[in-house]
């Protein structure tokens, strides 16, 4: 009878000894489909051999998403407001990415309501030259980016999509790395 008791009790006590603040880590997300794009800018870029890029606000206005285009290449940034030297570029570290394509959905880790972290699917390409020029090539990888925000720009890292839980080891990634900054 006291063995139940006392297995209930432990596991009570260990489920709150886990890392301090781990409750209040969340994610929020952006749909970047939804973005609003400045149509007004469209001369100017298609001037400059690119499209006029797509912006949405991150979660509480802080952070915003830029998306912009080439000819066969697109670029993922983040920046801050107030702060125009954070200029947080969503492209995978230490692999080759030539070309890149990127998820529809943007996670962000959020601690205390305030986000630390994204993390960006990314399908890598390569680049081929033929007859009419250059353009993308066959499928490289695919990865999810795990990059720190202001104050945390520690973390960095890549997660594979291959494995199985590729979504858990990006999180693992960015909440480790929150960890560390402390």
């Amino acid at each position: 009878m006291r063995r139940p008791f006392a297995l209930v009790l432990s596991s009570l006590c260990l489920s709150l000894s886990s890392p301090v603040g781990a409750q209040d880590v969340s994610s929020a997300y952006t749909d970047l489909t939804n973005c609003p794009r400045d149509t007004s800018m469209d001369a100017d870029a298609e001037e400059h051999g690119s499209d006029a890029p797509n912006i949405c606000p991150g979660p509480g206005g802080e952070y915003t998403v830029t998306e912009f285009f080439s000819a066969y290449d697109v670029q993922r940034s983040i920046s801050l407001k107030g702060d125009e030297r954070f200029d947080l570029r969503l492209n995978p570290s230490k692999v080759e990415c030539p070309v890149r394509r990127y998820g529809n959905k943007l996670e962000w880790r959020m601690k205390g309501g305030k986000p630390f972290a994204v993390i960006q699917r990314v399908t890598c390409l390569a680049l081929d030259d033929d007859e009419n020029g250059i353009r993308p090539g066959k499928r490289l990888a695919e990865y999810l980016v795990v990059k720190g925000l202001k104050g945390h720009e520690s973390i960095d890292g890549t997660v594979n999509t291959k494995d199985k839980k590729a979504n858990e080891k990006a999180r693992a990634v960015a909440d480790e790395g929150l960890k560390k900054g402390r």
